[in-house]
């Protein structure tokens, strides 16, 4: 699959539907919202609309699980005006700086096939490199934010969110193969879907 060009609508629907997973009782930090990073990055060939459209996935998914889940703990106002959630939001920023990394290195010069150990061993690096970008920063801004009990040092604030890195990197892998694979089989049944892309 060379010179792939999604159609806008379609990337930014999936993005939009999948962010609703989050929403779904699952294990910590075992969510897609790095592979729809990854995805926006590396399909979406503007580079402002490939990190809007995560970021709203993120901004729609936040605002409801707060609201419907998350209400007796933490306000709306609260939680975006903590320093926490920018560094959150800047993790997931990252991510989709990875996704384009990945696009321009694979699909843009070679398109993607899963069924192509060398886009699917790139794929399962990116999804490695924004799991550990994302822990990085994420745990940072909770260090920096001084949140947690008893106010313990980078390196034990990293040390206690390892366990949830590893759900972080597991949800990626599974998530992006997921994804890029319903979009390929998408391409290859609606070959009309390379058509329309949104330019940089």
């Amino acid at each position: 699959m060379k010179n792939v060009k999604p159609n806008i609508l379609l990337v930014a629907g999936a993005i939009l539907a999948a962010a609703l997973f989050r929403l779904v009782p699952h294990w910590p930090n075992f969510t897609p919202i790095g592979a729809i990073a990854l995805m926006g990055g590396a399909l979406i060939t503007n580079r402002f609309a490939g990190a809007m459209i995560p970021m709203l996935a993120m901004l729609i998914s936040d605002y409801l699980t707060v609201v419907l889940i998350n209400f007796a703990w933490t306000t709306p106002a609260e939680y975006f005006s903590s320093p926490q959630t920018a560094f959150v939001y800047l993790g997931i920023l990252s991510n989709v700086l990875v996704g384009y990394l990945l696009g321009s290195s694979s699909i843009r010069k070679e398109g993607f096939s899963l069924t192509s150990g060398r886009f699917s061993t790139s794929l399962l690096g990116a999804s490695l490199i924004s799991a550990i970008l994302f822990f990085l920063i994420s745990n940072f801004g909770t260090w920096a934010s001084g949140l947690t009990p008893g106010n313990p040092s980078l390196l034990a604030v990293y040390a206690l969110g390892i366990p949830f890195f590893g759900y972080s990197l597991l949800a990626n892998v599974f998530y992006s193969f997921l994804f890029f694979g319903l979009f390929q089989l998408l391409c290859e049944r609606y070959p009309s879907l390379r058509e329309a892309s949104v330019r940089s």
